[in-house]
């Protein structure tokens, strides 16, 4: 039987262009390969705008902007207060037929202002029972009147109705926090997915066109794109006269009828010169072109980059609309095309620059394009939270905060992770855990795994941090050579020679990666070495071992054990233990005297297991009497007592 799909009920209001609705259709198409994706779409939908068969679109009363930017009914039959009034039920309506498990809101409330009064209900009732994801574009309009006041307020609605925000950029192009001037602070996570281009993949060929030189314009949805088709217009008639040139013009599905009459009959004896109402393949037209003139919305940028025309762009930018400029004027930093200014773009100085950018080559830009994927896979990690939230109904942390609120003296622990070396994408993963909540953690490296460019980003990590961070030793190479029993790397069978050259070779290739960043601890692998282990860190000049609390005591040759007591992945039986239990047993050390040792293994800690560490990070936080060390500095610190009483760890 096959499994039932999980819903998302993704609202889209476009208001002037297509911009927003090309991107969400863009997005819903790869979120419908693995969900039910129902889009409510708020504006007029154009007949001629291809969607995915497995998208069900659902049409409110279309509602619009004038260029005054004021609310306008975009079928004549109702009136504003109409279409508000049954939009609004048509929403709820909808919303609690399909009882979605996600609720993706493009742009409000970091826009859309006008349209609150259908949003705020929804948002309301679909907390109780949905995820709610804000969908936002690269670069955000920042140039309104009371700039500030709208964006707290919009940060404090997001903050209180929304689980995340997948931000549609790459994070190296433009950051949410570009846009924003506010010092209000979002509290709910960050998402960024690169940017969401349909059928991203690169057009590179170009037909050879002799002496004709081919220019495409486009003025997006074309609602305030007139001014640019005209001056391109008269660009044309002006370069007509000196070049062979052919120039085709899609005036935008919006652009009001009257407007496109007038053009056609005014363009229809202008030699060379075609005028269409919508080109679907327009990536592929700016292909086989050598010149594109355009605006410089979000999806036209890609258009641009993408086929890899010579392109020059009109940001839109007026009322305030900043977000085209910025766009432009990031894209002609990176030496991708040519801007010219709204207030420049007469026919005569667009024809000069269209001369000038027939020689043009414009750079590659190297940006993340699958903005669809990525957000797919953020929103399976968020619906995978319901697990945590079932772990955290379960009272995991219970028995640590009574644990906490019992205790009379400091709480001490230190947090020690394995395996460094291995699946660096998810120990970096884990740093940001660390690091945010500013937690010293000592990383046991393996030296025959770990990577020139892992070390390099774990240096970076060790200095931002202020020696929060640490490495050590862990092992040689992570290898069993026990025949039979229980693993070991430095077991019985290896000898004191054979321990030697092994410890010995791995010391130098951390010292060779990280110069005197190393402190002077071992980790042997799962934590078992054998009796003549110490003799060869001491002749080393290892000052720490660092196994588990239950090892068997043994002469440490005037080695410090700071052993671990709490693992975060313990078997018993082979089988791991439940969370309850590992809470129960963090619960057990918080209530003994002596400080202790969580060890982690970031090979293993996926999503549910990094958010449960923040759970207990944040717990941990409420209680003053807790004390985070690291394992060097407690060991400087405590040096005589440690040498004196072995086992200050237990």
């Amino acid at each position: 039987m096959t499994k039932k799909k999980q819903t998302i009920l993704f609202y889209c209001q476009h208001s002037l262009g297509m911009g927003h609705l090309v991107r969400s259709l863009a997005l819903a198409k790869s979120l419908a390969k693995d969900f039910d994706v129902v889009l409510l779409n708020g504006g007029r939908f154009p007949n001629k705008l291809s969607v995915g068969e497995k998208i069900k679109i659902i049409n409110l009363p279309p509602l619009g902007l004038d260029r005054n930017w004021n609310l306008i009914s975009c079928d004549k039959r109702r009136t504003v207060e109409r279409a508000k009034f049954l939009r609004k039920n048509m929403i709820l309506s909808v919303f609690r037929r399909l009882k979605p498990e996600i609720i993706l809101i493009e742009l409000f409330p970091f826009g859309r202002k006008k349209f609150a009064d259908e949003l705020l209900p929804l948002l309301e009732e679909g907390k109780k029972t949905s995820k709610i994801i804000c969908s936002l574009r690269d670069i955000l309009v920042g140039s309104r009147s009371k700039q500030e006041r709208f964006e707290t307020r919009a940060i404090k609605t997001a903050n209180k109705y929304f689980d995340a925000i997948f931000i549609h950029s790459d994070k190296s192009f433009a950051k949410l926090e570009e846009s924003l001037i506010t010092k209000e602070r979002l509290q709910i996570p960050q998402f960024y997915t690169g940017f969401v281009v349909p059928d991203s993949k690169p057009i590179s060929s170009k037909q050879k066109h002799g002496k004709t030189k081919k220019i495409i314009v486009s003025a997006g949805g074309g609602r305030v794109g007139e001014t640019l088709i005209r001056s391109s217009i008269g660009a044309h008639k002006i370069l007509s006269k000196l070049e062979n040139i052919k120039t085709k013009i899609a005036v935008g599905l919006f652009l009001p009828e009257d407007a496109y009459r007038n053009i056609k009959r005014e363009s229809k004896r202008i030699k060379g010169l075609t005028i269409r109402r919508f080109i679907p393949g327009l990536r592929a037209e700016m292909a086989v072109s050598d010149v594109s003139v355009s605006q410089c919305g979000y999806n036209t940028a890609f258009d641009i980059l993408l086929s890899s025309v010579s392109a020059i762009v009109v940001p839109y930018s007026e009322n305030g609309e900043d977000e085209q400029k910025i766009r432009a004027d990031k894209l002609e930093k990176m030496k991708a095309l040519k801007v010219l200014d709204a207030k420049d773009s007469n026919p005569e100085r667009l024809a000069r620059e269209i001369a000038t950018a027939f020689s043009f080559k414009p750079q590659r830009v190297t940006l993340g394009i699958s903005g669809g994927d990525n957000s797919v896979k953020a929103i399976k990690r968020l619906l995978q939270r319901s697990e945590i939230d079932a772990i955290s109904k379960n009272s995991w942390l219970k028995p640590i905060r009574q644990a906490l609120i019992k205790k009379n003296g400091k709480a001490t622990i230190f947090f020690r992770d394995d395996d460094a070396g291995i699946a660096d994408k998810r120990l970096f993963s884990m740093l940001e855990i660390f690091e945010r909540f500013t937690m010293p953690l000592d990383i046991a490296v393996i030296p025959k795994e770990i990577s020139r460019k892992t070390a390099d980003k774990l240096i970076e990590k060790i200095i931002a941090s202020e020696d929060r961070f640490s490495v050590h030793q862990h092992g040689f190479s992570h290898l069993n050579h026990e025949s039979e029993g229980r693993k070991f790397e430095f077991g019985v069978s290896r000898s004191v020679p054979e321990q030697f050259r092994d410890i010995s070779s791995g010391k130098k290739i951390l010292s060779e990666l990280f110069g005197d960043l190393p402190k002077p601890i071992f980790t042997p692998p799962w934590n078992r070495c054998s009796i003549q282990t110490p003799e060869v860190l001491g002749r080393l000049d290892f000052k720490i071992l660092s196994r588990e609390s239950k090892a068997k005591p043994m002469d440490l040759k005037g080695l410090v054990e700071m052993p671990i007591s709490v693992d975060w992945f313990a078997k018993r039986k082979g089988i791991y233990l439940e969370r309850e239990e590992i809470g129960r047993i963090i619960a057990d050390r918080i209530q003994d005297e002596k400080p202790f040792g969580i060890m982690l293994h970031h090979a293993e800690m996926d999503v549910i297991e990094r958010d449960l560490l923040v759970q207990l990070f944040k717990l941990f936080l409420e209680f003053s009497q807790m004390k985070f060390v690291s394992m060097w500095k407690h060991f400087l610190n405590n040096q005589n007592a440690a040498r004196s009483a072995i086992g200050s760890f237990s």
